[in-house]
């Protein structure tokens, strides 16, 4: 079995850079790419196979077509995992992601659980992570007042690795 290699899906973000282009040596036209999703079976971009005897497939149909032989049939209805490298070059907007269940029901797609490892990081930089309300009703106050002692900030730095669920 040989090594399948992908192409990345970029994706521009107001808030995106050029350290990806920068850093990874990719042939970017644009300079605002907030998002490479490296390894992504999504629907809303999935990455193509670039050698070998699946060259031409994206990973979405690369897993439903050849699922058994290449993922160990793996049950998963969809492929189950996005790999993404960010370039924040601005803040980002706080993000809410739902769990297997509510996003199933309400979304028809599966909830998101995280983790991140950080690659390089600017001195001081933060991410939130969480509120610190105690009540549905203080959360919603505090966002309608822009209240930002309402996150949980957290000190990242270079190598940080962070799991959220």
């Amino acid at each position: 079995m040989a090594i399948i290699f992908l192409e990345p899906v970029f994706k521009e973000r107001i808030w995106g850079g050029k350290r990806i282009k920068d850093v990874f040596n990719y042939d970017i036209q644009k300079d605002k790419i907030g998002e490479c999703w490296a390894i992504s079976g999504h629907d809303n971009g999935s990455s193509m196979v670039i050698s070998g005897n699946y060259k031409g497939l994206n990973l979405k149909e690369l897993y439903d077509k050849h699922k058994k032989e290449l993922f160990n049939d793996d049950p998963s209805a969809k492929f189950p995992l996005l790999i993404k490298i960010l370039d924040a070059d601005d803040d980002l907007s706080v993000q809410v992601h739902p769990d297997d269940a509510f996003a199933l029901s309400h979304e028809n797609e599966f909830g998101k659980t995280e983790c991140w490892y950080v690659i390089d990081a600017k001195k001081d930089a933060k991410i939130i992570d969480g509120h610190l309300a105690t009540s549905k009703t203080e959360f919603i106050q505090k966002i309608k007042d822009n209240d930002l002692s309402l996150w949980h900030y957290r000190s990242i730095k270079k190598d940080d690795f962070i799991y959220s669920f």
